[in-house]
């Protein structure tokens, strides 16, 4: 059950959502009536993978790996990107801010090092509601900010 803070919390994103300056783009778009901007990022997040990822920055992925959490939908449209199908065509789940915590507590209940948050700037409010949501319920990982360049 929600305590009072998080609803709090809550009401503070969906007010970010609703003229959208997440990143230095600032469309201004409202999210809560179903408008994208540069991100095409909706009201709720878009997970497109949630693994240990052992593969890549050795300083953070140690020998069992860390917590990555990839989100859908990026605001550089980088025309090389190596994650195109995730960050330009919409892959991924869209999922509620209880089930992103299940997600976060389930990278550390895998072993993961840290929770490595890939291209989360468009999902920066409800992963801050999310976070609350999963420390009140055991999460202890330090997060990574894998911005992407934003």
């Amino acid at each position: 059950m929600e305590n009072r803070n998080s609803r709090d919390i809550w009401v503070r994103v969906e007010s970010m959502l609703s003229a959208c300056i997440l990143c230095p783009h600032q469309c201004g778009v409202n999210r809560l009536a179903g408008e994208t901007g540069r991100c095409r990022a909706g009201v709720l997040p878009k997970v497109a993978l949630a693994s240990l990822h052992h593969w890549e920055e050795p300083c953070i992925a140690g020998p069992r790996g860390s917590g990555a959490v990839f989100f859908s939908g990026c605001n550089l449209q980088c025309r090389y990107c190596q994650n195109q199908r995730i960050s330009q065509q919409d892959f991924g789940e869209t999922v509620s801010r209880e089930r992103l915590a299940e997600i976060f507590l389930a990278q550390q209940t895998q072993g993961a090092h840290n929770l490595n948050l890939v291209t989360p700037t468009p999902y920066v409010p409800q992963i801050i509601a999310a976070l609350e949501l999963a420390r009140k319920a055991g999460l202890t990982l330090p997060v990574v900010y894998n911005s992407s360049a934003y």
